[in-house]
């Protein structure tokens, strides 16, 4: 049997940081704002002959072997594959397995391409075992394995996308988490006006995301005050998103990102900063950082007549621009 999956990344429009339990708790509906786009992540899980597990992450180029399911169990902090790993320690196919693993997205990139991978390997080991779990009940897994990897608490918004594909508000309650599908027609109008680009530096987002969670649990002022100004950003975002006012749509992202970058140091780093002064003068209405900032990718909001202007000056000034559409399709899985 051979399982073929694939899940894709996200730009997070607004909301982001504010996913981590149990920050969202502070903000009576709380939510984050994010469109899935179809930079994927994918697994190929071959079932072969014998015991031994082959693990090939194409993207980081690292190789894993292992004699047997039963050796995974002694797995090591802070393995390059520590992700994989724990999700076999979890649903532990039987027999020998050929694993290969890839992301068209840029590693660092904020895109939320670890999550991403995550789902389609969670699809990809469920149905080894014949489908034990639910769609629901993958992404609590995906979510809390991510977590033991991270070792810090993670953020719930970006296994949504990945499973489902479109233009989306997670909601953040004390219910839990849950989603919120918009319009495939808004998605599309949303993706005309949105320009990505990767700044060439590869961030982490348990550093940023962990000083911000630290600062906010131990009654920092400042940060519940960025935090809730963030929240508010994402509530107008979404209004205006649904009235179709773009204008106030990209006034709602620039009030996100002012607050955002104050959240802690790093979030937004010399280079960006230059990127963003450029996108302004050349036609983008909002810039934001993608995922937690301090490096990676970069979302511009233009009008759709500014779009390819902007695109063209961004190509011109030498910069990495990521060809990108919406992903209404969200987790695919085969097999044969």
């Amino acid at each position: 049997m051979m399982v073929n999956s694939s899940a894709p990344t996200r730009i997070d429009l607004a909301g982001g940081t504010t996913d981590i339990w149990p920050l969202y708790l502070n903000y009576p509906n709380a939510r984050t704002v994010n469109i899935a786009i179809d930079l994927r992540a994918k697994a190929k899980v071959e079932q072969v002959g014998g015991y031994a597990i082959e693990i090939k992450s194409e993207d980081q180029n690292i190789s894993h072997r292992l004699p047997s399911i039963d050796y995974v169990d002694e797995i090591e902090a802070g393995h390059p594959l520590e992700l994989i790993l724990r999700l076999l320690a979890f649903f532990r196919p039987s027999g020998g397995l050929r694993i290969t693993t890839s992301c068209q997205s840029p590693a660092g990139a904020g895109l939320g391409g670890s999550s991403a991978l995550n789902v389609a390997l969670c699809a990809a080991f469920n149905s080894l075992i014949g489908g034990r779990y639910s769609r629901e009940e993958l992404i609590t897994i995906a979510k809390n394995v991510e977590t033991q990897v991270l070792r810090k608490p993670a953020g719930v918004q970006d296994y949504y996308p990945a499973m489902y594909g479109g233009l989306n508000s997670v909601l953040l309650e004390i219910t839990g988490d849950s989603l919120l599908r918009h319009s495939h027609i808004l998605a599309h109008q949303i993706e005309s006006r949105l320009v990505l680009v990767y700044s060439g530096q590869t961030r982490n987002s348990g550093i940023n995301n962990w000083q911000v969670m630290k600062d906010h649990l131990d009654g920092s002022p400042e940060v519940q005050g960025y935090m809730r100004a963030i929240q508010e950003a994402t509530m107008e975002l979404e209004i205006a998103l649904k009235t179709g006012r773009f204008e106030e749509a990209a006034k709602a992202i620039e009030f996100e990102m002012e607050n955002r970058r104050k959240l802690a140091p790093g979030v937004v780093t010399p280079e960006i900063e230059e990127l963003i002064t450029f996108g302004k003068e050349n036609g983008a209405k909002a810039a934001k950082i993608c995922g937690a900032g301090g490096g990676g990718c970069l979302m511009f909001w233009t009008s759709t007549a500014d779009k390819y202007p902007l695109i063209k000056k961004l190509k011109d000034r030498g910069t990495q621009v990521l060809d990108f559409h919406v992903d209404s399709e969200g987790l695919s899985v085969s097999s044969y």
